[in-house]
């Protein structure tokens, strides 16, 4: 397996992306969906153990167990996903990154009968830095279906923008106060909510802006 480059520091941003092989789709259904995206929960604690799923008191865990990494924004489309987390423990993306692909490709393995990889290669990521790199970045997660023209009602997608605009019904995975500090560099939520359109929109009218910032 080649070396990673990128060495993660504690207390920064990072984009991380990840592929099917061959482009092939990830998520075969809704069960497939959500399942990756509880574990995105389930496995993001310092001591992590399959025990946490079936505790009596998991809010409790959840408040009192340290984290790996704090996920600021998620997109989970058909065929990849994307993810902006910020570390918190040492070496706490790598671990969460290996946990997270381990788990959903034995659940996905053994779901559908085959062996093998299921994802292109090693997670890719690409650390954070700039002026407003945190809430482009964010923009850029949050709306990636867009760039693909895949509208989320229709298809296999979920996105942190509902957490963010305040209208997901479901289970929150994102940290408030992150949210509340992309939101904050930009001003208020509607600043926040134009800002991000327009670079949605800058990132669907030039291609070459995706790979600068690691990508599709």
């Amino acid at each position: 397996m080649p070396r990673r480059d990128i060495e993660f520091v504690t207390n920064e941003y990072y984009h991380v992306f990840n592929r099917g092989i061959d482009k092939r789709d990830i998520f075969m259904d809704k069960n497939d969906l959500y399942f990756f995206f509880k574990r995105l929960n389930d496995l993001n604690r310092v001591n992590h153990s399959d025990a946490y799923k079936h505790s009596r008191n998991r809010k409790d865990v959840e408040i009192n167990e340290d984290k790996l990494v704090e996920i600021v924004a998620y997109c989970l489309l058909p065929n990849h996903f994307h993810l902006l987390l910020k570390q918190k423990n040492d070496k706490g993306i790598s671990k969460f990154m290996h946990r997270l692909g381990a788990s959903y490709v034995n659940f996905f393995n053994k779901k559908y009968k085959r062996a093998g990889g299921l994802f292109q290669s090693r997670f890719k990521a690409k650390h954070l830095s700039g002026e407003y790199a945190l809430p482009i970045v964010a923009s850029y997660v949050n709306l990636n279906y867009k760039h693909h023209h895949i509208n989320p009602k229709e298809n296999l997608v979920k996105s942190s923008v509902f957490e963010y605009f305040g209208n997901e019904l479901g289970d929150r995975i994102c940290s408030a106060d992150e949210i509340n500090g992309v939101i904050a560099e930009i001003g208020s939520l509607d600043d926040y909510q134009d800002f991000a359109k327009n670079a949605s929109q800058v990132f669907i009218d030039n291609k070459k802006s995706q790979h600068l910032l690691l990508l599709d």
